[in-house]
């Protein structure tokens, strides 16, 4: 009776590993947005996956947390964003973290969320909704 009892036990063991283990590219996200990070939303109005990061650089990862957009690249595929820093303020860039200076950005104040959208450059503007390669942080003052 124990040795069954024992076999039941590691087979359940077995599937819940295995299940648990297949769930996690499902859920392929930063593991959630934090205090000081970035948020990223794959729709607008902070809707959608989302997707946090509290260091600078490019958007090298996928959304998560469920809803549309889930499992989808984050580079060029955000719609909205949350700035949860209480003391620097977001620069989503247009290009990549290397360039970013010679590029445009949005500016996302401290602790604000905006839609991302139209920004003026080179005499023109460019849409940074669904533009939008990576982020740096500036101080506020």
């Amino acid at each position: 009776m124990k040795k069954k009892l024992a076999a039941a036990a590691l087979a359940a063991a077995t599937i819940g590993t295995v299940l648990l283990g297949a769930a996690a590219p499902a859920m392929a996200s930063s593991g959630g947005c934090a205090l000081g990070d970035a948020c990223l939303y794959y729709s607008p109005d902070n809707q959608g996956a989302f997707f946090g990061k509290g260091e600078e650089g490019n958007y090298d990862g996928y959304f998560g947390g469920g809803g549309a957009g889930n499992g989808q690249p984050v580079m060029n595929n955000a719609a909205s964003v949350k700035n949860m820093s209480y003391t620097y303020h977001l620069r989503v860039w247009y290009r990549e973290y290397s360039v970013r200076n010679s590029g445009p950005y949005q500016l996302i104040i401290r602790n604000t969320s905006e839609n991302l959208g139209s920004v003026g450059w080179n005499g023109g503007s460019v849409d940074m909704r669904n533009n939008n390669h990576s982020q740096s942080w500036e101080p506020a003052h």
